[in-house]
């Protein structure tokens, strides 16, 4: 375990280093960097408590173990999606799980010292209340590191809903898997509303910024519509699978085909590694704030 320092240090170099580093083989560098926002934006350590509100298949739980040596607590309120993470994590001792909805969070007030809530209020009826729980279950100066899909995402991330919402303001929607960046969302954000939903919880915004906008053509629709549904079924090959799992104690380095299609990933992501993107980028496919419960 590497914590992140905080004095006089590139702290969005560091945190890229140390993800990179804990995650070689990632098919989707939108997600990577997501993850290096979260741990960058969170900057805990041990002795802190991190809430993973909505932790899914526990992918934020071993970067997080990993990482920053914190205890963790992950909530999801899908129990298949828990026993998953209890039987690939469940021998990481500063890992607990339990199952809870984020519009109603059973904890007690000023509970943890930190929070990560990363793609989970687009899925929610009440985003407000999930902010709201939020904040209650922070201690006074806690941190959230909180990410969203973007409203105003790439044409190629997703060009079948970029061409529909445009040409006929109409997109796909469900949980199917042609349903794009709108797959089981209730809504994408604009920075302006994100924002507005911290302050009106009451956090300060101490940092927003956009993640991610150079990215390869139909990316979404190739990593999630089809790739994840290959994996869920167990239909990829071994080596493709042991090289991108995400739960993997001792990542290792793709070769072959795996370690080509990497750097051509690599690649075209490289331009978003870029500090000055924002300002010359208007779509991106993902947001993210730091707030802060005042303290």
């Amino acid at each position: 375990m590497v914590a992140l320092s905080t004095e006089g240090i590139d702290r969005t170099g560091e945190a890229r280093r140390m993800v990179r580093a804990a995650m070689p083989v990632e098919a989707d560098l939108a997600f990577r960097r997501r993850c290096e926002t979260v741990i960058e934006y969170l900057d805990a350590g041990p002795g802190d408590s991190i809430l993973d509100c909505g932790c899914g298949y526990g992918f934020y739980l071993r970067l997080l173990d990993d990482l920053t040596g914190a205890a963790i607590v992950g909530l999801d309120p899908d129990p298949d999606r828990l026993d998953q993470c209890r039987l690939q994590l469940g021998d990481r001792s500063r890992i607990s799980f339990i199952r809870g909805d984020a519009q109603d969070l059973p904890f007690a007030a000023a509970s943890f010292s930190h929070a990560v809530c990363s793609e989970v209020l687009e899925h929610l009826d009440d985003d407000r209340a999930a902010m709201a729980e939020l904040f209650r279950v922070l201690r006074p100066g806690g941190s959230l590191a909180l990410t969203v899909p973007s409203a105003d995402y790439p044409a190629a991330w997703d060009p079948i809903n970029f061409t529909l919402e445009r040409a006929v303001k109409r997109q796909l929607s469900g949980e199917r898997p042609w349903s794009g960046i709108w797959y089981g969302h209730r809504r994408l954000y604009t920075m302006d509303q994100l924002r507005a939903l911290a302050v009106g919880a009451g956090f300060v915004v101490e940092e927003e910024r956009p993640l991610t906008h150079a990215c390869p053509p139909f990316a979404h629709l190739i990593l999630y519509g089809t790739l994840k549904p290959l994996l869920m079924r167990g239909l990829l090959p071994g080596s493709i699978v042991r090289s991108g799992d995400r739960l993997q104690s001792e990542p290792h380095a793709g070769h072959g085909l795996t370690g080509l299609a990497m750097r051509m990933l690599e690649r075209i992501d490289r331009s978003n590694d870029d500090p000055g993107i924002a300002n010359r980028a208007r779509t991106f496919v993902a947001l993210s704030i730091k707030a802060r419960k005042p303290a």
